[in-house]
């Protein structure tokens, strides 16, 4: 759990999201949509920031399985990481 916890501070708040991500993933607000901006506007900035995030977690994972003597598996890993992708893109999309 600590290093998720240790990830998730990396990939969020230092090394897995460039402020442009930050900025737009969000993007565009319901006022703006309204106004005719397309709703799809910010994805690519959204899905970005996942990639990095997930590929900052993937290796802090990768990292400790390889000098912890702990039973993880391969598709577990995968399940988990692929779950939090989607859940934390449509999370940060708001």
């Amino acid at each position: 759990m600590g290093v998720l916890s240790v990830g998730h501070n990396l990939a969020d708040h230092v090394i897995g999201q460039t402020d442009r991500q930050a900025a737009g993933k969000a993007a565009p607000s319901a006022t703006e949509v309204a106004d005719g901006v397309s709703p799809r506007r910010g994805w690519g900035a959204c899905l970005g920031h996942v990639a990095q995030y997930h590929l900052v977690m993937a290796v802090m994972l990768s990292l400790v399985w390889a000098v912890l003597p702990l039973q993880m598996f391969w598709p577990g890993l995968a399940a988990g990481l692929a779950v939090s992708a989607v859940t934390h893109a449509f999370v940060d999309r708001r």
